[in-house]
């Protein structure tokens, strides 16, 4: 069984505005409302590849229920500890025309004591059948800021392979925990490393260390399209096109689900990156999250460029 843990998730709302400016009024074009947060996300795009989940964390209020709704009525196993308060709610505007991309995102409900409790036995519970856990997103309030170690300790005691996906210190307590795939913001990563990741032998030394510390497979983006990959049998670098991109909004979402995919079918490590990559292409063709279906992401692997580093 595949779980997804999403502490703070959302309702995304994205806009696609024609020369989106502030202090203007602008009618959208293309509009799409769906649930969210990344771990979320994952799940979505698992589902749409055919393979089912479980997805856990903290829900509040009418928002909370529109996320377990929607979720429910996707086919997908939901496990959420309900919390007072109001689920958060993002926003997402695509300008169609300069092709800028533009977020507002809220903090999410106050998480208590009890609320979490209730969480890690849920989480202790789930760990019993998981076959690998997904961390992905912010933490909400109330959250001490190391919970992704205390998760990823407890997952790998229980012999359950971990992916996360986060930034800021979560990601750095996360990584103390030593998860099996780590994906890195490299802007963050900049800010901790002390060094600017405006080259790409920069950025490899960067996500190298990640590996040194017992991190099996580091990610991070490169340029627009692309991510270098940090991986057992060596460093890749791998790029998408960019004719017909709509938006890129939950496209490193779909990456960690391509590269989950890759994990349970054990594809060869170049296959994992390629099949990763093309579910991250296929997502930013079209405003909607997720990949139409498997068949979209696999007409599009032959042309993923993947290139060995070293």
């Amino acid at each position: 069984m595949i779980v997804t843990v999403t502490l703070n998730p959302a309702i995304d709302e994205e806009y696609v505005v024609p020369d989106f400016a502030p202090g203007g009024w602008f009618r959208a074009t293309k509009i799409d409302r769906s649930p969210g947060g990344k771990g979320v996300n994952v799940s979505l795009v698992l589902k749409q590849l055919g393979y089912d989940s479980a997805a856990m964390g903290f829900l509040a209020g009418f928002n909370g229920e529109y996320v377990r709704d929607s979720l429910k009525r996707l086919g997908l196993t939901t496990n959420f500890v309900h919390t007072r308060g109001e689920t958060r709610t993002n926003v997402y505007v695509v300008d169609e025309v300069s092709h800028v991309e533009t977020g507002v995102a809220e903090a999410g409900p106050y998480i208590t004591e009890e609320a979490l409790g209730r969480f890690l036995i849920n989480y202790k519970r789930l760990l019993k059948r998981a076959d690998c856990v997904l961390f992905g997103g912010s933490l909400p309030p109330g959250v001490p800021q190391d919970i992704y170690r205390e998760l990823i300790v407890l997952a790998r005691e229980a012999g359950v392979v971990t992916f996360i996906d986060a930034a800021g210190a979560p990601l750095m307590a996360g990584l103390e925990g030593i998860p099996s795939f780590a994906k890195v913001d490299h802007r963050f990563m900049s800010r901790v490393a002390g060094v600017r990741l405006n080259s790409l032998d920069n950025l490899i030394e960067v996500v190298s260390g990640l590996h040194e510390r017992g991190v099996l497979w580091a990610v991070a983006n490169y340029r627009t399209c692309g991510d270098v990959f940090f991986t057992p049998e060596g460093i890749f670098l791998g790029e998408f096109g960019r004719k017909g991109i709509v938006s890129l909004f939950g496209s490193d979402d779909a990456l960690m689900a391509g590269l989950t995919v890759g994990h349970l079918e054990r594809m060869t490590v170049e296959a994992s990156i390629r099949f990763a990559l093309a579910c991250a292409w296929e997502n930013a063709l079209h405003v909607e999250k997720g990949c139409r279906s498997r068949k979209a992401v696999e007409d599009l692997l032959e042309k993923v460029h993947v290139e060995r580093l070293e």
